[in-house]
Formats: structure tokens, C-alpha cells, sequence
């Protein structure tokens, strides 16, 4: 190994090219047999005690082989990613993004099955265990994961795009250099089963998930947890495959669905306001296509609908049975009013139902109705005689309920003094409310968007 001091010459420099050729030109085998003195000594055109007057033993010479890559301005593949136009990227991608990103990945790997150092960095790993070389091969990776991520991190910056915790710089650039490089070699063995398009296509994913935009907070979990919905949405499409018609047309829908699609779109909405929810999100999350989820929800009001009648039900069945009769109506008036304003996007997409403007959920499919619960507490209390007995005691509670979904509305913060229910309560001839009785479970204001349950 030369002196601190020595300055490098030009035959040192050809013995030490020679090396690169080496590994970028013979067979795999030779990455990993390392090097002889008179392969080396070949390839430079140089005798054998040319070299041993620079390196005493061929670990000497690779030890030094890794410093000259580690400070390599020749045209290798970090270089040309670092020098790599990231406006051309940025300005590209403003209409298609995906493409844009699939385009320069395709560069990147083309670049890096062509770097005639690659051979040299995987062969090395071989000896990663040799602790007079660990420091400087560590250096050598180092520097090639950050010239490998530098323009795709300029890109995020540059599409205001920021990390999701847990990822950070460091891991990003492992991720991205770890994929590439074993791409790249795996190009080079067999390059027809290779498409350059392939590393663009498998970064894709993990940008959407490790990437976010400034303003949301979400951690990687949190965004994974629709994924919880994946084992109860896959079987329920294995029994709609089993209940299949005959008739092409005619796409018959498993019972259990409904209910199990709108748990998941519940979970989604734990994560992402329902304004925001696109239908095709929940057929990607569900498994279902987007024409199914049509026929089952009829509209996006519809699939508000179910969500409004979930958490009601689910609700409703925790109420006391101590709790009877009109006091069990109010009980229930309460619980609406609270999903209804918990979620004022909920409330404004049954105003849309209301108005006839949108399609209805198919009502046969849903096992966790709550209007016959309601209706039932209506009945009890007009047996107890605690309504008047000309009314009939359903078209009452239809009333009620039609009434819960424009009170629950934004559309009541405009009357918040009023209690419409209540005069309604007071017109059938309902005893007032008792002194403990809480009229609101939140504030007829509170227009925060609180997801479901």
C-alpha cells in the first residue's frame, strides 16, 4: 500500500483500472475468486514486480481498489445519477407522474446495469467481513446510495412531497439502492427477463405509501390499517364467485357483504374524511370493483347511509334494557344526532337521499338496519301511553327519523336554539324530557369532522 504521502501515478492509476475491467468483463465466478497478480498484471500491461513494488499482497491492492472507487470521477454510474437533470424530471411528471417516474427509473437502471463499477460493489460484499476493508467498502456503498437517491429526492421536494414516518433519508436510501442494484444485476445475468420499466413499477408503491403530502401527519400504520379489511373482503368475493349466475348480466351479491364492505369503508374513514373517499379507493381496499360497489350503495349518499346505520345499530344494542319507552326514543334520537354531527359530511349526504337526487342502498342487503329498533322504542311508548293514541305509532317514528337526518344537518346550526325534535315529541303528546335528561350528546355547533367509530 503506498504511503500517505506518495501521489498516485499513472501506472498505479492503469493497475488500478485494470481491476475495474476485471470485474466489469469476466464471468461471475471471478467476482467472488478474487484477484491474481498476473490476471491484474495481464490486463495493465504491466510485469508482476510492477505491481508488487505498489501493493505487497493482492488484499493490499483491493483495499486500495475500494479508496480509488470511493473517489472515482471517472464516468461511472453515481456520477451520471448525480448529474442526472431533475427539472426535466419535475417538469415531466406535472401531467403524469407515474410515468415520469417509471421513465427515469428505466434511465437510472439502464445506467446502473452498464456501471462497470457494479460488479466491483456486489463482488466486494464477498468480503465484507474482512475487517481490514469493512470501513472503506461501508464508505464505498455509502456513497453510492446517496448519488443513487439524490435526484428522486430532489423530485419529492420539488412535487412538495414530504416522508412518512417511520422512513428518513437513510432508510429511503437503502431501500432505493438495495432494489436498483439487485435489479441491475439480476439485468445483467438475464436481460430479456428484465424490462427496464421494472424498477420504476415496484418504486411506484412505495412512494405512495412512504411519501405524503406537508399537511397530512399520518404515520406509515396508520395508513396501513385498511389493510386489516383484506382477509374479510377477499373471502367475501370467494362466496360471491360461488354464488354466481348463470347469467352474465346479472352479478348476485353475497349476504354478509354489505356489512363487511362497510366496516371496511369505516376504517377507511378513520384515516381519510369521507369527502375525500373516492369510490375507487374503496374498490381497491375492498376487492371489489367499483360497478359492484355501485350496485350494492347505489351512490356515494348510499354508502353515508350504511355508515349512518352501523354505528347507530351498533350503538342502539348498547343502550340499557333498564331504558323504556319514550325515554328509550330520546336515547336513540341522541345517538343520530351524535353520528350525524360527529361527521357533518355523513349529515350532508343524506340531505342528498332526502331529496331524492341520488340512489339508495340495497336495503335487502343490510343485516344492521336500526329503523325497526326505533321504531319498536316509538311503539312501546305508544302503548305506554306516553304518545297520543290517534297517531300511528310508525308513521310517527318514519317522521322522527326523516327529521333526525335534517336536524343532524349543518343545515340546524342555523336554528340551534330550536329543538325540533322535542316540539315534535311535545305535539304527540310526549311527556318532557326528565330533569336529567341530556338533550345533546355534542354541541348542535360542532361541525369537526369526527370520523365514525
Amino acid at each position: 500500500m503506498p504511503k500517505p504521502t506518495e501521489q498516485p501515478t499513472a501506472t498505479r492509476l492503469k493497475i488500478l483500472n485494470a481491476g475495474i475491467d476485471l470485474w466489469r468483463d469476466l464471468d461471475p465466478a471471478s467476482l467472488f475468486g478474487g484477484f491474481s497478480v498476473a490476471r491484474v498484471s495481464e490486463v495493465a500491461n504491466v510485469t508482476r514486480s510492477t505491481f508488487y513494488s505498489y501493493w505487497p499482497s493482492t488484499d493490499d491492492y483491493v483495499h486500495d481498489l475500494i479508496e480509488y472507487l470511493v473517489d472515482l470521477e471517472a464516468t461511472d454510474y453515481p456520477r451520471i445519477v448525480a448529474e442526472t437533470s431533475h427539472e426535466n424530471v419535475a417538469s415531466a411528471a406535472v401531467t403524469d407522474v407515474p410515468a415520469s417516474i417509471i421513465e427515469i427509473c428505466a434511465f437510472h437502471l439502464k445506467a446502473a446495469s452498464e456501471d462497470p463499477t457494479l460488479g466491483l460493489r456486489l463482488g466486494f460484499l464477498a468480503k465484507a467481513d474482512d475487517p481490514g476493508i469493512k470501513e472503506s467498502l461501508r464508505d464505498l456503498y455509502r456513497r453510492a446510495d446517496e448519488a443513487q437517491y439524490a435526484p428522486f429526492a430532489t423530485s419529492l421536494e420539488n412535487w412538495g412531497r414530504a416522508l412518512r414516518e417511520p422512513f428518513d433519508d437513510r432508510s429511503m436510501q437503502l431501500i432505493f439502492s438495495v432494489l436498483l442494484e439487485g435489479l441491475a444485476a439480476r439485468r445483467r445475468l438475464d436481460p430479456d427477463d428484465f424490462p427496464l420499466e421494472l424498477y420504476g413499477r415496484a418504486l411506484l408503491p412505495i412512494l405512495i405509501m412512504a411519501t405524503r403530502r406537508p399537511d397530512d401527519e399520518r404515520d406509515l400504520s396508520e395508513i396501513s390499517d385498511s389493510l386489516n379489511s383484506w382477509p374479510a373482503a377477499g373471502l367475501t368475493s370467494k362466496l360471491q364467485q360461488h354464488e354466481s349466475s348463470a347469467d352474465p348480466l346479472k352479478n348476485p351479491i353475497a349476504r354478509g357483504s354489505m356489512r363487511a364492505v362497510t366496516i371496511a369503508i369505516r376504517r377507511l374513514l378513520a384515516r381519510i374524511g369521507f369527502g375525500e373517499l373516492s369510490i375507487s379507493e374503496i374498490a381497491v381496499v375492498t376487492g371489489y370493483s367499483e360497478l359492484t360497489l355501485q350496485q350494492m350503495f347505489g351512490s356515494r349518499p348510499g354508502m353515508a347511509l350504511c355508515i349512518l346505520f352501523i354505528n347507530s345499530y351498533e350503538r342502539y344494542l348498547d343502550v340499557s334494557p333498564e331504558i323504556h319507552g319514550i325515554e328509550r326514543v330520546r336515547m336513540m334520537v341522541n345517538i343520530n344526532l351524535d353520528e350525524l354531527r360527529r361527521n357533518p359530511a355523513i349529515g350532508r349526504n343524506m340531505m342528498l337521499l332526502l331529496t331524492g337526487h341520488t340512489a339508495l342502498p340495497r336495503l335487502d342487503l343490510i343485516d344492521f338496519d336500526p329503523r325497526p329498533m326505533f321504531d319498536d322504542a316509538v311503539l312501546e311508548a305508544s302503548k305506554n301511553g306516553e304518545i297520543r293514541s290517534d297517531l300511528d305509532p310508525l308513521h310517527f317514528s318514519q317522521v322522527l327519523q326523516r327529521t333526525l337526518f335534517i336536524e343532524g344537518s349543518q343545515l340546524a346550526s342555523a336554528s340551534a336554539s330550536i329543538d325540533t325534535i322535542e316540539l315534535l315529541l311535545a305535539g304527540a303528546g310526549a311527556p318532557p324530557p326528565s330533569p336529567h335528561h341530556d338533550t345533546t350528546t355534542v354541541s348542535p355547533h360542532d361541525t369537526s369532522n369526527v370520523s365514525p367509530k
